[in-house]
C-alpha cells in the first residue's frame, strides 16, 4: 500500500507537468521509456560478430532541449539484451541524436516528427559497433510519449551487408522550465468601436490568453451605461463618446472599444419647393445661313433647382415662311428672320440671317487704283440686277485693301474703291436709301489664308503679284458686321 501511494503521488505529479504543451525555448525533456526493437533480418545470419538473432524488448532514458518554440533538439539511449547469432548472448544500446519538431494538435496533444542520427553499440558476446541515420515520428498525449522510430546504417558490411532497424518506444516525459509562456497572452474585445441610440443594447464579446491559454473569466466595466458580466452593454441618456474595457485578472492585460451615443436625430427639414420651369434656351442664338440652307433649333428649359432637361416637343415657330422639318428650318428668299420657342408659358427667340452678299474682287480693279475694269463695271452691273430682285432689302458697303503699303494709304484706298462701287451701283438704278452703310476698313480683315483657293494663289504667283488681289475687294451684304470697326475717312 505504500509503495502504491508513492506511486499515485509520482503519477499525479507527471500529469500536472504534462499540460504544457507551448514549448517555448529553453523547456527541457526529461523522460523514461520502454523500447521494442525489430532488428535487420541480415544481422541473423552474422555469426562471425555475433549480432542479434531476434527482436527484443529494453529501456531507456531522453534528455531534450527546445532551442525555439516547438523545436527540440534531444538525444536516447536504450538498452536490449537477446539472443547472439550461432549462440550466447548480445547486448544492444543504441545512441539517438537529432531534431523533433512538435507539432500541436491541441492543449496536451502534439504530433512529433524528427530526424535523428544514431550510433548502434553491439556488446557482451558481440564486439561490433555501426552508425547510420533516421527518423522517429508519433504522438505526446500530456506526459505520455509514444513513437517509431528507423534506422539505416550507411556501412554496407560484407558480413550482413547493410541492414535498418525499427522500434517502437513508448513511455512518459517531463516538460521542465518555462511553462508559461507570455509570447501569445493579450485581450482582444470586439466589436472595437460601436454607435448606439440612447438605451440601445449590444454585446460585446472579449478572447483573453493567459499563460498561453483561453481564459474564460474577464472582467468588464464600461462609461456612458452599464454592462453585464457577460458584455452586455446598455447605452446611458447622455450622448458622448465612452469606453468599454475588458481586463484578464490574471495577468492584468486590457483592451478597450469605443462607444458613441448618438444625440436624439433633428426634426427632418422642410421638404423642398416643387422644381418649375423658369425659362427657356433656345440654341443657337444666331445663325448666318444660305439660302436654302438648313439649321436646327434645341430647345432647353432651365428649372428653378438649377438643373435643365431638354424639351424635345416644345414647338417651333419661324418669319419668313421657311421650309421646316422638325426643328430644322432653311428660307428660299435673303432677309433676317425669327426662329421662337413657345411651351409652358415660356417664350424664347433666336436671329436668322440668310444675307445677300456679293463681293468686288481686287480682280475688278487695277493694281494700286480705286477704278473699276470693264470687267469691274460688268460685276457691278451683275450685283445690282441681284439688288432689283429683292427692293426690301438694304446693303452695306465695305471697302478693303491688301497689305501693300502703310496703313494710312491703305485706309485712303479702300475709302475710294467703296465710293466708286457705290456711284456705280447708282448709276445702274440702286439709290442711296438702299445703303445703311458705307464704310472703309483699309487692311484691317484680309481673308483667312484657309478661305483662299489654291488656284488664287497660283494666278498671284503667275502674275508676280506683290499683294494679295482677293483682300483687295468691296463686299456688298444684308448681314450685319458685329466687331468690325472701319477706318476714319480722310478728307475729301
Amino acid at each position: 500500500m505504500r509503495s502504491s501511494g508513492v506511486f499515485r503521488l509520482v503519477l499525479a505529479g507527471v500529469l500536472a507537468a504534462g499540460p504544457a504543451m507551448a514549448q517555448s525555448g529553453g523547456t527541457v525533456e526529461l523522460g523514461a521509456f520502454g523500447r521494442w526493437t525489430r532488428f535487420g533480418s541480415s544481422l541473423k545470419t552474422d555469426v562471425t560478430n555475433k549480432l542479434p538473432a531476434d527482436n527484443g524488448i529494453g529501456g531507456g532514458l531522453r534528455l531534450g532541449v527546445f532551442v525555439v518554440r516547438n523545436l527540440e533538439v534531444e538525444a536516447d539511449a536504450s538498452y536490449t539484451k537477446v539472443d547472439a547469432a550461432g549462440g550466447g548472448r548480445v547486448r544492444y544500446i543504441p545512441l539517438h541524436a537529432g531534431l523533433t519538431y512538435n507539432f500541436p494538435l491541441g492543449k496536451k496533444v502534439a504530433f512529433l516528427l524528427g530526424a535523428r542520427y544514431v550510433r548502434n553499440m553491439y556488446g557482451e558476446d558481440a564486439d561490433f559497433d555501426d552508425s547510420g541515420i533516421g527518423g522517429v515520428g508519433g504522438f505526446r498525449l500530456g506526459p505520455v510519449r509514444v513513437e517509431a522510430t528507423f534506422d539505416q546504417t550507411l556501412t554496407d558490411d560484407p558480413d550482413h551487408g547493410k541492414y535498418h532497424n525499427l522500434g517502437v518506444n513508448a513511455g512518459l516525459s517531463l516538460l521542465l522550465g518555462h511553462r508559461c509562456d507570455k509570447s501569445a497572452d493579450g485581450v482582444t474585445i470586439s466589436p472595437t468601436s460601436t454607435t448606439l441610440e440612447r438605451g440601445e443594447r449590444t454585446r460585446f464579446t472579449a478572447i483573453a490568453t493567459h499563460c498561453g491559454k483561453r481564459e474564460d473569466e474577464v472582467n468588464w466595466t464600461a462609461t456612458g451605461g452599464e454592462i453585464t458580466q457577460m458584455g452586455e452593454y446598455t447605452a446611458g441618456q447622455t450622448p458622448g463618446n465612452y469606453q468599454v474595457t475588458v481586463t484578464e485578472p490574471e495577468g492584468g492585460l486590457s483592451a478597450s472599444a469605443t462607444v458613441v451615443i448618438k444625440p436624439p436625430a433633428p426634426p427632418p427639414p422642410p421638404p423642398p419647393p416643387p422644381v418649375t420651369l423658369t425659362r427657356l434656351d433656345l440654341k443657337p442664338d444666331r445663325a448666318k445661313l444660305k439660302l436654302n440652307e438648313s439649321v436646327s433649333f434645341t430647345v432647353t428649359g432651365i428649372l428653378s433647382d438649377g438643373n435643365a432637361r431638354a424639351l424635345a416637343n416644345c414647338p417651333l415657330t419661324a418669319t419668313g415662311n421657311p421650309t421646316q422639318s422638325g426643328n430644322s428650318f432653311s428660307w428660299a428668299k435673303y432677309g433676317a428672320y425669327t426662329v421662337t420657342a413657345n411651351c409652358e408659358g415660356m417664350t424664347d427667340q433666336s436671329k436668322v440671317e440668310v444675307p445677300l452678299e456679293v463681293v468686288i474682287y481686287g480682280a475688278n480693279f487695277r493694281f494700286d487704283k480705286d477704278q473699276l475694269t470693264p470687267a469691274g463695271m460688268d460685276s457691278v452691273r451683275a450685283a445690282a440686277d441681284s439688288l432689283k430682285k429683292y427692293p426690301e432689302i438694304k446693303v452695306r458697303l465695305a471697302g478693303f485693301a491688301d497689305f501693300m503699303g502703310t496703313d494710312a494709304y491703305n485706309c485712303n484706298l479702300s475709302w475710294r474703291r467703296v465710293h466708286t462701287v457705290h456711284k456705280a451701283l447708282n448709276s445702274f438704278g440702286i439709290p442711296d436709301e438702299r445703303f445703311s452703310a458705307i464704310e472703309g476698313f483699309g487692311e484691317a480683315y484680309p481673308l483667312p489664308d484657309d478661305q483662299v483657293p489654291q488656284a488664287w494663289k497660283d494666278l498671284n504667283t503667275r502674275t508676280k503679284d506683290k499683294g494679295k488681289w482677293w483682300d483687295r475687294r468691296v463686299d456688298i451684304t444684308s448681314a450685319e458686321r458685329g466687331g468690325m470697326n472701319a477706318c476714319r475717312e480722310p478728307p475729301k
